[in-house]
């Protein structure tokens, strides 16, 4: 069976999504945005990250769509856009935990 453009094009959207979650920082960001939406100085100094380098996480999930923002005055808010994303996180961390306690 020969996949269609359309599920070929959904296929990428997946595995680019999987591919921009795939990293400890971004991880550990949607993990304190699963609680709710955070500035970006909420963020990067809950986590110990420097701005700079937050933001430029923060943008490339939000080019993705898995986040999206709201800006108010001068402060920038995010939240998880996709929530599907946190059952994907979930899963994934896990099957960490159960391998983990199997060592």
């Amino acid at each position: 069976m020969t996949p269609t453009d359309a599920q070929l094009a959904h296929l990428e959207k997946a595995a680019a999504i999987l591919r921009v979650v795939a990293h400890p920082a971004r991880l550990r960001i949607l993990q304190l945005l699963e609680g709710g939406e955070k500035t970006v100085t909420e963020i990067y100094t809950a986590l110990d990250l420097p701005q700079a380098y937050t933001s430029q996480q923060l943008n490339l999930m939000k080019s993705k769509d898995v986040l999206a923002s709201r800006r108010e005055g001068p402060q920038v808010f995010y939240r998880i856009a996709n929530r599907n994303v946190l059952k994907i996180i979930h899963c994934v961390c896990a099957e960490s935990a159960v391998e983990t306690d199997l060592a």
